[in-house]
Formats: structure tokens, sequence, C-alpha cells
């Protein structure tokens, strides 16, 4: 008895889950991933997997169709459009190799630049869900020094300023 009484709890309880699954995702629409939003509010001002931008697709896509914006070193290239994720923007952040030949190196400016724009992310994201947009982002950083936390925030944050939406 308490095995049929498990097997009819189950369906109930994944109806009453608040988190989107993978097939959730794909059978939702543009708007219902906006109510979702709020959900993702609960997390704070963490940056989590979701936000990433990984998909080679959507790589690419951005690299090819979409628009960028310079500041002291930093070049931000992004795109909008739908992506299969209910937060507003997925960004991601990379360092060429030409520059700094040392991994150590890259690492240390791609996470001061996560950190940037981990703090500043929320301007960017009220400006989205007021207009119901996504957008992919990709953070490419071009100087030849290391920056320090400070520059890197205030070019994080003149570059997001800085997007036409």
């Amino acid at each position: 008895m308490e095995e049929k009484f498990l097997q009819e709890e189950e369906p109930e309880a994944e109806k009453n889950s608040r988190f989107l699954t993978k097939a959730d995702l794909n059978r939702s629409s543009l708007s219902k991933s906006y109510a979702q939003f709020e959900l993702a509010k609960l997390k704070g001002n963490r940056f989590c997997a979701e936000e990433k931008l990984k998909s080679k697709k959507a790589i690419d896509k951005l690299f090819n169709e979409g628009k960028s914006v310079s500041q002291n070193g930093f070049t931000l290239v992004y795109l909008i459009g739908p992506l299969l994720s209910f937060y507003p923007a997925q960004a991601g952040f990379t360092v060429p190799k030409k520059f700094f030949k040392h991994a150590v190196d890259r690492n240390r400016i791609k996470r001061i630049t996560r950190e940037a724009y981990r703090l500043n992310k929320n301007l960017l994201y009220e400006k989205l869900t007021g207009q119901k947009q996504q957008m992919a982002l990709m953070f490419v950083y071009k100087g030849k020094e290391l920056p320090s936390q400070e520059a890197a925030t205030k070019t994080v944050l003149a570059c997001l300023n800085r997007i036409k939406l």
C-alpha cells in the first residue's frame, strides 16, 4: 500500500515544484519565462549556472550577428534575442591568449570581470524585464595590463550603460 501512495504523490510534487526543468523551458513561452524571473530574484546577487553563456551555437551567433561596445580595453559583444533560460541575460567572459600567455593571468581577469558584472547586472535586468527582452553578452578583455577590481567595475558598468536597447 505504501508504494501505491508514493506513486500517486510524485506527479503532484512535480507540478508544485518552484523550479523549471529542461522540459519546461522547451515548452514555456517567453511571457511565462518573465513570470518565472521572480523566482530567479530569490537567489540574490549570485551568478549561477543558468546565467552563464555556454551554448556553442549561441556564442557563434553572438559573434556573427551581435553588436559591440568598447571601453578601456574591454569589448562587450551583445545580441538581443530569445534564450533558453528564464533569466533576462546570459553572459560569458573571455581573455585572448595573445596578450596574456599565462592561464593564471587570464583566469584572474575573468574572475575580476565576472565579479564586476555580478554586482551590476541588476541594472541590466531591470531594463530587459521592462522591455520583455532577453540578451546574450560576451565580455572580451583586450588590454595589455592586469586591470584592478575598481577599474574593471567602472568599465563594465560603463559598457552596460552604453548598450542600446
